[in-house]
């Protein structure tokens, strides 16, 4: 009788020391063997053997975040840490540990956490993306860092829209014209999965768009920062401006 129980404790020791296993990556980011690159707003890990794609995210972050920056009213006085990982697997691993490698998706190249960046190098191959994709795609994931910064509480509907927005990112624009225009609910998905399936990336983009068309840009940088509510910034509630937004689009 007194061996089950001391079976049972085994057996959850087992189980933590595996979650630890799992997770441990997460809390070391840098890439294996890393190199420093850095000036006053970006500081930049890469791997070695990667010079030219770290040089090149280096420099591009460099010629546009000051333009960002200044479109969303952010100053920081520590730069933005950049990892940059060789491969998709390297990348996966440090977002939620060994079990991502299971469930991320083939196209999945970045993300941002607690306002670090984490990419795939431009010279990765991955599926449905190119070079330059993935290069444009880490100003994306700057607009992701500073939202956090300013405002981690902002919906990620109006993150991604913001990021494909200053990004300039280049996207299926007939994604917006033949799917159905997500509802309200669905906008304020927290599901990754969920937002790409419904367009999320292009219709998001879109309403960001149709707002710095309809209302100005102050407005959408007021509303990013947790400055006020649809009906104090815009005017309108979500609902009338969701109206507004459809009309817009000619749905």
């Amino acid at each position: 009788m007194k061996k089950k129980p001391r079976k049972v404790w085994i057996i959850l020791l087992i189980i933590a020391a595996l979650l630890v296993l799992q997770t441990l990556p997460v809390f070391f980011p840098k890439p294996l063997g890393s190199i420093e690159m850095a000036d006053e707003r970006i500081r930049l890990y890469y791997q070695p053997g990667d010079e030219k794609g770290a040089k090149e995210v280096f420099d591009l972050l460099n010629e546009k975040s000051g333009e960002i920056y200044e479109k969303m009213n952010f100053t920081s006085s520590t730069p933005t840490n950049v990892y940059l990982y060789k491969t998709q697997w390297q990348l996966a691993i440090r977002e939620a540990g060994f079990a991502t490698l299971i469930i991320a998706p083939p196209w999945h190249i970045g993300d941002s956490h607690n306002g670090n960046i984490m990419m795939v190098s431009p010279y990765t191959p991955v599926r449905v993306h190119s070079h330059d994709s993935i290069l444009i795609a880490t100003l994306h994931e700057l607009v992701h860092s500073i939202v956090f910064q300013i405002n981690p509480e902002l919906n990620y509907f109006w993150d991604n829209g913001l990021a494909t927005y200053l990004s300039g990112q280049t996207l299926d624009e007939s994604v917006v014209e033949t799917m159905p225009i997500p509802t309200i609910t669905q906008m304020h998905t927290d599901n990754g999965l969920e937002f790409a399936n419904m367009g999320g990336y292009e219709f998001s983009r879109n309403y960001i768009d149709f707002l710095d068309q309809t209302y100005g840009w102050e407005k959408i940088a007021a509303y990013a920062a947790g400055k006020g509510d649809y009906e104090s910034i815009f005017g309108a509630s979500e609902a009338e401006l969701y109206d507004v937004w459809r009309e817009y689009l000619g749905k």
